[in-house]
């Protein structure tokens, strides 16, 4: 490990240990027991959904658990699988510039929040299939809004529930940062003629 306040040479792209080796070695494949669990966790919901039981219960909040339930699988696979992803080479391990953090990850949060709250309705409907007569305009409407808002929440509970990959890359964030001693300020200007 680097003493905390040293300076590291630009090309020192390796594990600088082998606590940071461990780490980019555990990052460095895809979580393929957490993507194996949100498949699970679809086919669930999926099945929930289609359950005819579900779909004509006289009781509207049972019928609104379908497009909840939908939406919150699809929407935690569509933030999920991007998690579980690999994070970390053994050949180039990520390093904050002096700068600062430049490359923030809640733009891509956000546009997987988007698109799972745009997709979670139509998943809702393939899987519904023709809807009871008896709905109301006001519940089918309601079913497509329940279902959009459920996935863009499950799209950021990924976040709350890590996969290993991601937690294994922010703590070997976290240990590059202390070891490069990013306490410090840096102050710029520019002139312009």
């Amino acid at each position: 490990m680097v003493v905390p306040g040293a300076r590291v040479a630009p090309g020192d792209i390796f594990p600088r240990g082998s606590q940071e080796a461990a780490l980019c070695a555990q990052a460095s494949h895809p979580d393929w027991f957490y993507l194996a669990g949100l498949v699970a966790l679809d086919a669930g919901a999926f099945w929930y959904t289609s359950i005819n039981t579900i779909k004509n219960s006289p009781s509207a909040i049972v019928r609104y658990t379908g497009p909840v339930a939908v939406g919150l699988s699809w929407g935690a696979t569509l933030g999920g699988a991007w998690l579980a992803m690999p994070k970390c080479s053994s050949h180039w391990v990520g390093d904050v510039p002096r700068e600062g953090d430049v490359r923030e990850t809640w733009p891509v949060a956000l546009s997987l929040a988007l698109l799972a709250g745009a997709t979670a309705p139509m998943m809702n409907g393939i899987f519904v299939g023709g809807e009871p007569g008896q709905w109301s305009t006001e519940e089918r409407a309601g079913h497509v809004i329940a279902a959009g808002v459920a996935g863009a929440a499950g799209a950021l509970l990924p976040y709350l529930l890590p996969p290993r990959t991601w937690s294994a890359a922010q703590e070997l964030r976290r240990l590059r940062v202390e070891a490069d001693g990013q306490g410090r300020v840096v102050v710029g200007y520019v002139l312009r003629f």
